[in-house]
């Protein structure tokens, strides 16, 4: 996710170009004691519609981050 802005970016991106609501994976973890968070560069994509709209989304998605 780096090279495509960051989580966050790319969070953002996939929803305007793609209509794709994704979370950043940053949101779901925990800053660590030393100021890390073992989510950030990550995103949460979750597959929960049939087999041909998850696969449709996911055609959306690599369009979009390539």
């Amino acid at each position: 996710m780096s090279a495509q802005g960051g989580d966050e970016a790319v969070t953002q991106r996939l929803w305007r170009e793609a209509g794709l609501r994704v979370v950043p994976g940053r949101y779901l973890a925990r800053d660590q004691t030393d100021g890390s968070n073992p989510g950030l560069g990550f995103i949460r994509v979750a597959m929960v519609h049939d087999q041909e709209t998850t696969a449709e989304a996911l055609h959306r998605l690599v369009a979009v981050l390539g």
